[in-house]
C-alpha cells in the first residue's frame, strides 16, 4: 500500500510539472499575441517583436541597464534626442493598447518627463502618449483627439496615484481599452488613480510614433524625455491580469527587480497612515526624522498610523533579517 501511495504522490507531482510547464508556455504564447514592437535596446533600436518595424535613432546613446549589463538601455538627454517608430498604419492602432517598459527618470521636472507619442505632431493633440502630470509628478498616459490646441477637452487622461521616483528603475505596464478604462502599473501594483479630461475619439497625425518626446503647449517646442529606457513593448490590444503579472514578473520573481524600486510607500505625501507596497516581508518598521532622531518603532505592518508625526520629512527604515530597505517619507 506504501509503495502504491507513493506511486501516485510521484504521478500526480509529474503531471503537475507537466501542466505548469504547459501553462507557462500557453501564457507566453499568449504574450506574443499582436505585440506591435519590442525594442530590447540592446545597443541598437531594432525590433525584436518579429515585425521588423526598426526604429530611426536620434542623438541617443547607450547605457548601462539595470542589471549592470554596458550598453543595454537607451538614453535621451532631455534636449534633442528621440527614436522614431516606422511610419505604417500598422503602427497606429485603434483601442485598445498596451505597453511594457522599464525606465530611469533622471528629472524631476516634468517638461523632462514626456517619455512617448505613438503619432508625435507638434501643435496637435494627437496619438497615445505617456507623461507625468504637472502639479504632482504622477504616472499619466492619455490620447489626444486631433484638435489643434492642448487643454482638457482635447484629450482623455488617465493618472494613477504613484508619483515617479527619480534616479531609479522602474517597470510599467500600461492599458489603454477606452476613455473611462485606463490602468498604470507600477513595479506590478495598481495604486489607483483618476480620470480628467472630455476629448473625443483616439485620433493618429500623419507623423509617426516617437520614444523621448511629446509637445504640450502651442507656439512652443517639444519637449524632451531626460533618462533611460530599456524593454519597450506595445500590443495592439489590452493585456489580461494574467499576462500583465507574467510581463511585469510580479510572481516575486525578484532577479528582474532592484528590490528597492520595487517597494513603495502610498500614499506619499501622507497624513494620517501609509502603507508599505512591497513583494517581501520585514520584521520591523523605524521612522526617524532628518536629524536621526527615532520617532517610533513597531513590528512590520502593511498599513502605518503616523497620526502623532508633524509635518515635515521623514526616513522610514524597513527591517528584515537579511538587509534593511530605507524609503523617504512625507508628511503634511
Amino acid at each position: 500500500m506504501w509503495v502504491q501511495t507513493s506511486i501516485i504522490i510521484q504521478l500526480k507531482r509529474y503531471l503537475t510539472l507537466i501542466l505548469l510547464a504547459v501553462f507557462s508556455v500557453s501564457i507566453a504564447q499568449n504574450i506574443e499575441e499582436n505585440l506591435l514592437l519590442y525594442y530590447p535596446f540592446d545597443g541598437n533600436a531594432e525590433d525584436a517583436s518579429g515585425n521588423e518595424y526598426h526604429a530611426d535613432e536620434y542623438q541617443v546613446v547607450y547605457v548601462t541597464d539595470r542589471h549592470g549589463n554596458p550598453e543595454s538601455a537607451i538614453y535621451f538627454n532631455g534636449v534633442d534626442s528621440y527614436i522614431n517608430f516606422p511610419n505604417l498604419q500598422e503602427l497606429k492602432p485603434d483601442l485598445p493598447v498596451s505597453f511594457s517598459f522599464w525606465v530611469r527618470y533622471d528629472s524631476n521636472s516634468y517638461l523632462d518627463r514626456e517619455l512617448f507619442n505613438t503619432s508625435f505632431e507638434e501643435d496637435l493633440s494627437s496619438g497615445v502618449f505617456f507623461n507625468s502630470q504637472q502639479s504632482t509628478g504622477r504616472y499619466s498616459i492619455s490620447f489626444g483627439d486631433g484638435s489643434a490646441n492642448y487643454t482638457a477637452n482635447t484629450r482623455r487622461t488617465y493618472t494613477t496615484n504613484m508619483s515617479i521616483e527619480s534616479g531609479q528603475w522602474t517597470n510599467i505596464v500600461a492599458v489603454v481599452e477606452t476613455a473611462a478604462n485606463m490602468k498604470i502599473y507600477v513595479n506590478c501594483r495598481d495604486f489607483g488613480g483618476s480620470f480628467s479630461g472630455t476629448g473625443g475619439s483616439l485620433y493618429y497625425s500623419n507623423n509617426p510614433g516617437s520614444l523621448g518626446r511629446h509637445d504640450r503647449e502651442l507656439n512652443a517646442p517639444a519637449n524632451y524625455f531626460m533618462g533611460a529606457l530599456d524593454d519597450f513593448r506595445y500590443w495592439d490590444r489590452a493585456l489580461s491580469s494574467l499576462e500583465i503579472e507574467t510581463v511585469c514578473g510580479s510572481n516575486l520573481n525578484l532577479s528582474d527587480f532592484d528590490l528597492e524600486s520595487s517597494i513603495n510607500v502610498y500614499p506619499n505625501p501622507a497624513n494620517d497612515f501609509f502603507e508599505i507596497f512591497s513583494p517581501v516581508a520585514f520584521n520591523k518598521t523605524l521612522v526617524y526624522d532628518l536629524r536621526g532622531k527615532l520617532m517610533f518603532s513597531n513590528e512590520y505592518r502593511k498599513k502605518q498610523d503616523i497620526t502623532g508625526l508633524k509635518s515635515g520629512v521623514y526616513i522610514i527604515s524597513l527591517i528584515s533579517d537579511e538587509f534593511v530597505i530605507q524609503k523617504k517619507l512625507i508628511v503634511k
